[in-house]
């Protein structure tokens, strides 16, 4: 009986003493457990931050503001603004007459003019040079001429349509993509508090296992936690880094910066009825006012392909001058000085006969010693010749008007017009189509935030419950009334329930914004 007292006691002193180092071990623990409650600590380090280059700080607002001055795919958009203010230019126009300005100037080589075959020569003509000039215009006008204007219009306007939902859609992406990126940095948030929590798991498994209260199987099951929560704090960390440099491509900017988004976004009940949004929608939306601008525009060209049965009057107009001269000044005194030879010899032929007749011809006879070449003779001839290149003589101004009017071109006209009837009504349906669309666009999104609001209030009771079961399972572990398979249960429980409330939160956020993108109008 005594020696089985004995072993009662010495049992009791160790249940004792194994009690009380559980009792200092908790004291210990009491410090990281309670740490792990209150927020998360600060995001590790990325490998862009050792560069000696701080973070910049992003808000939303000014992320688009980027976007819309950077993006390429949008700037590019930007661009068809010009061309069609330019092809309004060009249809107002049409109202203005064309001028055009031409001249030319010429050599010809000395030869010999022929006749036929037979070699005859009828002239020699010395070397020249000619220069002309001409001065002209025209004015079209036509019933197309005015239509061309309405139709300038309308396609500016649509141009301008288009612009504006390109500007609202990469407003839309860019809010998307920074709402993900918002997103992975908030997983790494998780993961390091799992691995926190994995990490307290491992030391309170390694204090039991130092006590002689559990197996080394505890600790290495621990320690396999641990480093699993490693590797996914690594992903978290290589998954936020990607999602940033998604943005900034998305902003069109470099992506070797590192960027702290600031911004943040607040859970609220939904307080617009579906009626209203789609109204809203119907009634404003980049998108839908582009469609309804590109029927506009399909309808104008349509009226200006029926005008094509109509006539087309021109007018024009148009002055114009020339010169000539002779290259060798030597063949062109020969030249002149024939003349008056030969207007010498006709006078005297004239005398002649006029003498023969019964009834002398009027002004015969003449005197024919007048027919002198003389040096001022020759001055004058050489002074007409200096009239190259600029001196020019005029011609007689021109003015014309016509008129065309075709009765058949083969039913090109009429291919035309039909063509241009079916653009315009296949313009309707796409905007009827382009309506429909986004009022299923905003029952969708409507629904599916409701529904993402509904389930963020249960996803964060479902957290609490976790983060409850973790923390009992942690003290009955310590305590030595539960096993590590409860407690890596319990951890495993947690992250799950973390991870669900950031999906059930970040969804809610996602949904808000496809509102936003159905709508075509900020809600917040």
């Amino acid at each position: 009986m005594t020696s089985t007292r004995t072993a009662s006691i010495i049992r009791t002193t160790l249940d004792t003493a194994r009690l009380v180092v559980l009792a200092i071990l908790l004291l210990m623990l009491a410090v990281p457990l309670v740490a792990q409650e209150p927020a998360p600590p600060p995001a590790p380090v990325t490998a862009a931050q050792t560069n000696a280059q701080p973070q910049a700080v992003l808000t939303l607002e000014e992320a688009i503001r980027l976007a819309r001055i950077n993006n390429p795919t949008y700037r590019a958009v930007t661009n068809d603004a010009t061309s069609a203010d330019w092809a309004v230019r060009e249809a107002y126009a049409g109202l203005l007459p064309s001028f055009g300005v031409n001249g030319n100037m010429n050599y010809y080589a000395a030869g010999e003019e022929r006749v036929g075959n037979s070699g005859a020569i009828v002239s020699t003509n010395p070397a020249s040079y000619t220069s002309s000039y001409s001065i002209g215009g025209s004015l079209q006008l036509s019933p197309n001429t005015f239509l061309d204007m309405s139709r300038a219009r309308a396609n500016r306007t649509a141009t301008d349509a288009r612009i504006a939902a390109a500007e609202y859609s990469l407003a839309a992406d860019v809010t998307r993509q920074y709402v993900t990126a918002l997103r992975t940095a908030d997983e790494v948030k998780l993961r390091e508090q799992e691995l926190e929590t994995a990490k307290t798991a491992e030391r309170l498994a390694q204090a039991r296992y130092d006590a002689g209260a559990a197996p080394r199987l505890d600790v290495a099951q621990a320690e396999v936690s641990s480093g699993r929560a490693e590797v996914a704090l690594l992903q978290a960390n290589s998954a936020a880094r990607a999602q940033r440099r998604a943005l900034l491509q998305l902003m069109g900017v470099d992506l070797d910066h590192d960027v702290q988004l600031t911004s943040t976004f607040t859970v609220a009940a939904p307080t617009w009825s579906l009626q209203e949004l789609q109204a809203w929608a119907t009634q404003s939306h980049p998108s839908i006012t582009a469609a309804r601008a590109q029927v506009s525009a399909s309808k104008a060209a349509s009226r200006a392909a029926n005008l094509s049965y109509l006539p087309t009057f021109n007018l024009s107009g148009g002055v114009g001058g020339y010169t000539r001269a002779i290259a060798d000044d030597d063949a062109l005194l020969s030249m002149a000085e024939s003349g008056v030879a030969n207007a010498r010899e006709n006078c005297e032929a004239n005398n002649e006969l006029s003498a023969r007749l019964t009834s002398p011809l009027p002004g015969y006879p003449q005197d024919c010693s007048r027919f002198v070449f003389t040096d001022s003779d020759r001055r004058d001839a050489l002074a007409a010749n200096s009239m190259f290149p600029f001196n020019f003589t005029k011609n007689p101004a021109s003015f014309g008007l016509s008129m065309s009017f075709p009765i058949f071109n083969g039913f090109t006209r009429e291919r035309n017009v039909q063509e241009a009837r079916a653009a315009a009504q296949d313009a309707s349906y796409a905007a009827r189509a382009e309506e429909l669309n986004r009022r299923a666009q905003v029952a969708n999104a409507y629904d599916a935030l409701q529904t993402a609001y509904s389930t963020v209030a249960l996803e964060d009771r479902n957290t609490a419950a976790a983060a409850e079961q973790l923390r009992l399972a942690q003290e009955r572990y310590s305590l030595g009334a539960g096993s590590i398979v409860e407690l890596m249960l319990a951890q495993s429980t947690k992250a799950q329930a973390d991870q669900a409330r950031l999906a059930a939160l970040y969804s809610f956020h996602e949904n808000f914004a496809a509102l936003e993108n159905a709508v075509g109008r900020p809600l917040r």
